[in-house]
């Protein structure tokens, strides 16, 4: 998927949120873009040995479902 379909996607999907919640599609879209910089900073946040337990435990959980 390229940039401007993921825009057009996550845009169709704010839209009907904001339809859903009765709000401005402009209000839905501000408090969106507040999460994504809010995930962000708590990605960054995890230091690099956290990252590699929870790649590694991911992973252990994807082959025990197989």
């Amino acid at each position: 998927m390229n940039a401007n379909s993921e825009l057009r996607y996550i845009a169709m999907e704010l839209t009907k949120l904001a339809a859903k919640r009765k709000k401005p599609f402009r209000a839905v879209a501000a408090e969106y873009i507040v999460n994504v910089y809010e995930l962000e900073n708590m990605l960054r946040a995890v230091p690099p040995a956290g990252r590699a337990a929870a790649k590694k435990a991911r992973s252990q959980m994807y082959e025990r479902e197989e």
